[in-house]
């Protein structure tokens, strides 16, 4: 009897159940992802700038739509890294670092392209997929994230972003850094299966924005861990910390988060093993970089980040001779190929110590302080130009 059972037929058709139940959840998400595609690019608009808290859901979403707008005619400024640039610890967008330059440059349009916690691999990405939307790129130099990319073996912190924006990093670009984690990056044949199949899929390629509507995080398993460590704590008797504003000043904090803050950037700042320019991967995204803007005959600028000088050597958070070697080495590597680039922490600080929230980055007063000076750097290279 088993013999004419119908195993066939009914693999068959258990496998059109799953499929029309994939199509049909595809089609209830893509709804879901328009809608809040809208809401990115209204609040884009308005504030210059992604929503702040988890940007990196929010960019590819605001960076599709802007692929998908006809020219306007208006020349196009993209302002590219971390941070700093996108503005964490700054409230309005407007005084962001393209919010001042937008202010200024009335005639053309600017973009807030920075990512929070964005490394060069991810900078890249993000240029790679604006390179034919933009005409002036302005990229901000960040010490830290400089440090931080030869530190990490894993070369990119949102590989899901990276995915989405079809910017995939190749795996042989590792090949002359064997401390580098390859198995970090996809293989060329995922790399292939999702830019031409599963990116079509909305499911698939906007899985992190559907699970953030849900589930307030970028994966189930995130949201999983928070959970299981929120009872953990809560068993040990381990009381939440109270949130301290992003927007506010050094100065304000206590003694004892002044401290944590310190230490955090005093670990950020330091080297695993000695900086060696010949044997760089932060360097050699670099070059990858400065030969995509060759390729695309691109204009652009480079400037380092403008660090809080006075609190960082009055704590002593880094060594200010690796400083000098690490941006001189990128300075010298950007110059090399025609490109100018602005040091901002060649002397004392650029923007005096009580505009700051940490060591790197800048409240309101003190970024809208920092864009008026770079804007008045940017005018000797002809970017603010009409």
């Amino acid at each position: 009897m088993g013999n004419f059972f119908p195993w066939k037929s009914l693999s068959v058709l258990m496998v059109s159940i799953a499929t029309l139940g994939v199509v049909g959840i595809n089609q209830w998400a893509t709804p879901i992802v328009e809608d809040m595609q809208k809401e990115v690019v209204s609040h884009a608009k308005k504030e210059l700038r992604v929503p702040a808290y988890d940007s990196i859901v929010y960019m590819p979403l605001w960076i599709e739509h802007l692929k998908e707008q006809p020219d306007n005619g208006r020349q196009k400024v993209g302002v590219f890294g971390p941070s700093t640039v996108f503005g964490t610890t700054v409230k309005e967008g407007k005084n962001t670092t393209a919010g001042v330059l937008q202010l200024h440059m009335k005639d053309k349009t600017v973009y807030n392209l920075g990512l929070t916690g964005g490394r060069f691999t991810e900078t890249y990405a993000i240029l790679a997929s604006m390179i034919d939307e933009i005409d002036y790129v302005v990229y901000e130099v960040n010490y830290g994230i400089a440090v931080v990319t030869e530190n990490e073996p894993d070369v990119m912190v949102y590989p899901t972003m990276v995915s989405k924006l079809g910017q995939s990093i190749p795996k042989d670009w590792l090949d002359e850094f064997p401390a580098k984690n390859k198995s970090s990056l996809p293989s060329d044949a995922h790399n292939w299966m999702t830019a031409n199949v599963l990116n079509n899929w909305t499911l698939f390629h906007d899985r992190d924005a559907i699970s953030y509507k849900f589930l307030k995080t970028r994966t189930p398993m995130e949201k999983l861990r928070r959970e299981v460590k929120k009872q953990q704590d809560a068993k040990k008797g381990v009381k939440p910390e109270p949130a301290v504003s992003p927007y506010r000043a050094y100065d304000s904090f206590s003694n004892t988060y002044k401290a944590k803050v310190d230490k955090h950037f005093k670990s950020l700042y330091t080297w695993k093993k000695p900086f060696d320019p010949n044997n760089s991967f932060g360097l050699f995204m670099m070059e990858k970089t400065l030969d995509l803007l060759k390729e695309n005959n691109k204009k652009a600028v480079f400037y380092s980040a403008p660090l809080d000088k006075s609190l960082i050597t009055n704590r002593k958070l880094l060594d200010w001779k690796d400083y000098n070697k690490v941006m001189g080495s990128y300075k010298k590597l950007i110059e090399s190929r025609g490109y100018p680039y602005i040091e901002f922490n060649g002397g004392t600080n650029v923007v005096d110590h009580k505009y700051y929230h940490d060591p790197s980055h800048m409240t309101d007063a003190g970024n809208k302080l920092f864009g008026e000076i770079l804007y008045k750097r940017l005018k000797t290279y002809g970017i603010t130009n009409k």
